[in-house]
């Protein structure tokens, strides 16, 4: 059973697809815990992808996932076509040179099923925090906003339905205490940022530690 189910089920659960043969893809899979959830759902005709050789080894036997080992890249999508009703990317597109993303989305884009879900997950770059999370990781190029997030997949064939905060569960009066500073602090940090820059439309509206956007290809 994947360790993060309680996260999956509350940020991913409503956008999966009722047909549990239905393709779905995790580009950039890590250590498989999403997939492993997928599985422990039923699904049948998931496709796991990463450079790590070892993680995707470790997934050979998980039931209804087929796991390969490969970079995440725009040629890689071009080789796994054939209409994905689910393209997962979680925390993987900011370790594209700004440079190079764009090509990898709109390879995503005509990935997609005519009526398929993206979903992209990233670190929030707009808290004072993604700059510790940038140094921690040499690997990380590229950090998004709420408002890059949705320009990098709007510019490149897709549409944007939803864009909200990841929610993490965190029971108990610590977890309401934790929540209800957060949000303080939030707001306060938000002030500073108008008196610093007047308003404007790129002030940061989502306080959560990680943004995810569920976007369409885009109908012609």
């Amino acid at each position: 059973m994947s360790p993060r189910r309680g996260n999956y089920e509350d940020n991913y659960g409503r956008f999966l697809p009722q047909d549990l043969e239905a393709p779905i893809l995790d580009l950039g899979c890590g250590q498989g815990d999403f997939v492993r959830y997928l599985s422990d759902l039923g699904y049948r005709n998931v496709t796991a992808v990463d450079r790590d050789s070892a993680a995707i080894a470790a997934l050979s036997g998980v039931a209804g996932v087929t796991a390969k080992a490969a970079a995440a890249t725009a040629h890689t999508i071009e080789q796994h076509p054939g209409g994905w009703a689910l393209i997962v990317a979680k925390q993987m597109i900011y370790y594209f040179d700004r440079r190079d993303a764009p090509a990898l989305v709109a390879a995503l884009a005509r990935a997609l099923a005519p009526d398929g879900l993206l979903i992209v997950e990233v670190f929030n770059g707009a808290l004072l925090s993604s700059r510790f999370t940038e140094l921690k990781d040499p690997g990380i190029l590229t950090a998004y906003t709420e408002n890059g997030l949705r320009r990098l997949l709007e510019q490149n064939g897709l549409t944007v339905e939803q864009l909200f905060g990841a929610s993490s569960r965190r029971n108990g009066l610590k977890g309401a205490l934790y929540s209800a500073a957060r949000e303080l602090w939030f707001r306060v940090y938000r002030l500073l940022l108008i008196l610093e820059r007047g308003r404007d439309d790129e002030l940061p509206r989502i306080s959560s530690k990680s943004i995810i956007a569920v976007a369409r290809r885009r109908r012609a």
